[in-house]
């Protein structure tokens, strides 16, 4: 067995591999049986190996190199079965921003170049700067830029992000820009300068039919001409604020006209008497986020009730739990809140008069508390909690709780999808107390309870780049879930960027 491992892998004896290995082409049916074929023995083969590793350590030396041999030979044959292969040419790059995606997807192969070129929604994110009139070289390359963009995105819908720094776009900028103003689909402002007014909008007026979705990012006093009144598909809004570090406390969006009344989804960060006057106007929300720019120094007046019949998901920040939100269809609660915020949470949902269904909480903490809320929503089927200041008696305790055995005080009982996170893990007990909570709520066989199908682990982002990852080893107890049918995994850096981003619409 040994001398035969030890033993060189053969040469492809069969042409149509060898010709797979020489080039981009897709695997007929046949051919992909044939390849499947090759890395099955592969595997079998570095699985002996591995063994054999293990066991004679006088022959490491030599049976890790025929292990690497071995990778290379798995490698490169699934590379043949790669999705890349069968990704439609279309699909090469997603819209990022202007230059870079086009320019990416040229350097893949020929094929991709030549669609790269001829793709319009590749060239559709168009990008408008303002700069000084004496800088006029970056004039003339966004000019030249622009030009190129607006001929490959030929009729597509264009998303438009304006960087504004307080002088108006290059008139010959503005002449390329503004006739395409009846294909904006999407529209971003990022405003870094003092008082202004953005008069040269006033030419889209009556012309925004594609308009979707309007964001402003803004720490000064700008005042737009009312041109988004008139866009009949206006849905969505962002209005955010960034820190005015020159001048101390950032200064509000001071006027944009909106049509409040069929728009579905919107995230600000406002003062609170702005947000509740938002609210108030906006009565078709399904996705709302929001952030009270005072913080926790805002108090809600107590006779005023906003009533949103259609909400589906609200995001709050902490100071926005005081405010008297009805959504009686509310099914998604997300949040970034610390322990001694959690108690707000039971409170909301009574005054919202909703079922609750998926709960979503950021930089919270596992404690006794938390398990009061969550024993309060026997109906949510989704939870993520991103646990921070992790205490190991206090993770012992929840994960304790969190099991089920199918009698009524089992917490949660129809909770079908999970996500955790967490900042660090050093110890066993806890580990073992949520392997044991995740094993219960998966074998369960009571009829009345819900079987977790789908569970992700991820780290705190805050940590991925500062600290090591933890010396704790789950991978056998989750290779166990695995193997006995569960959908669970750990979460790379970029995966846990992605749930980060849902923090919002």
């Amino acid at each position: 067995m040994l001398e035969s491992l030890l033993e060189p892998l053969p040469p492809n004896s069969s042409p149509h591999v060898n010709r797979l290995l020489r080039s981009n082409d897709a695997p007929l049916d046949s051919e992909a049986l044939v390849i499947r074929s090759i890395v099955s023995d592969g595997e079998n083969r570095m699985r002996a190996l591995d063994a054999h590793i293990f066991h004679l350590q006088a022959t490491l030396a030599q049976l890790s190199q025929r292990r690497d041999e071995t990778v290379e030979h798995l490698r490169v044959h699934r590379a043949i079965l790669s999705p890349i292969r069968r990704v439609p040419t279309e699909l090469c790059a997603e819209q990022s921003e202007i230059w870079n995606a086009p320019m990416a997807a040229w350097f893949i192969c020929r094929s991709w170049r030549h669609y790269a070129l001829s793709y319009p929604l590749l060239w559709s994110s168009v990008t408008v700067s303002c700069y000084p009139s004496w800088y006029e070289s970056e004039t003339q390359r966004l000019l030249s830029k622009l030009q190129t963009q607006l001929f490959r995105a030929a009729n597509a819908s264009l998303d438009i992000h304006c960087w504004y720094g307080g002088n108006d776009p290059d008139s010959h900028l503005l002449g390329l820009v503004l006739p395409s103003s009846n294909r904006w689909r999407n529209v971003s402002f990022h405003v870094n300068s003092g008082k202004c007014r953005l008069d040269w909008l006033l030419p889209t007026s009556g012309k925004l039919d594609r308009l979707e979705t309007l964001e402003v990012e803004n720490f000064g006093a700008t005042t737009f001409p009312d041109v988004f009144t008139t866009a009949p598909n206006l849905r969505r809004v962002i209005l955010t604020l960034m820190p005015n570090t020159n001048r101390g406390a950032p200064i509000y969006l001071e006027s944009i006209p909106i049509p409040w009344g069929p728009i579905t989804q919107y995230r600000g960060e406002l003062p609170g008497a702005r947000q509740l006057e938002i609210l108030q106007a906006a009565p078709n929300l399904l996705n709302c986020a929001l952030e009270i720019a005072e913080g926790s120094n805002f108090i809600p007046p107590t006779d005023t009730t906003v009533t949103l019949p259609h909400l589906r998901r609200l995001c709050l920040d902490a100071a926005a739990f005081h405010l008297n939100v009805v959504a009686p269809e509310l099914e998604e609660l997300c949040s970034v809140l610390g322990v001694c915020m959690v108690p707000l949470i039971t409170p909301l949902i009574q005054r919202a008069s909703c079922t609750l269904t998926r709960l979503v909480l950021w930089q919270c903490r596992l404690h006794t508390e938390l398990t009061d809320v969550l024993r309060a929503l026997p109906t949510l089927s989704y939870l993520l909690l991103e646990n921070r200041h992790h205490r190991e008696e206090d993770g012992v305790a929840f994960f304790a709780t969190m099991t089920i055995s199918g009698t009524d005080s089992d917490v949660c009982p129809h909770i079908v999808s999970m996500v955790y996170g967490y900042e660090h893990w050093d110890k066993y007990a806890s580990k073992d107390a949520f392997i044991s909570m995740a094993k219960s709520r998966f074998r369960t066989q009571h009829a009345l309870r819900s079987r977790l199908s789908r569970l992700r682990v991820f780290k705190s982002a805050s940590y991925l780049e500062h600290h090591e990852p933890p010396k704790l080893d789950m991978k056998d107890q989750i290779q166990m879930l695995q193997d006995e049918g569960l959908d669970v995994a750990f979460l790379g850096e970029q995966e846990t960027t992605e749930y980060l981003s849902r923090r919002y619409i």
